[in-house]
């Protein structure tokens, strides 16, 4: 039972320090990256479901990008539909 949480406490440190090593980039740039990917697909979503889009900090995301050097351009949104007269 011990070696099996010995062998598990070892590979988590390995696993750690690799990690540390080799991040492609910064913890906070990597999480900014998940929350403009997240809200990209969360927005995605609910355009394939016809309720619109949902854009929490749109201003934010964008500059994000830019800052990042990043080529993102935003959905289009889509035109509303004229409402029936008779």
């Amino acid at each position: 039972m011990f070696s099996r949480v010995k062998i598990a406490i070892r590979f988590f440190f390995v696993g750690l320090v690799v990690g540390v090593l080799l991040a492609p980039r910064s913890g906070r740039a990597t999480r900014r990256l998940l929350r403009t990917r997240a809200d990209r697909l969360f927005n995605e979503l609910l355009d394939a479901a016809t309720l619109g889009a949902y854009d929490p900090g749109a201003a934010e995301a964008l500059n994000a990008e830019e800052a990042a050097g990043s080529n993102y351009e935003p959905a289009p949104t889509r035109p509303k539909a004229a409402s029936a007269q008779s």
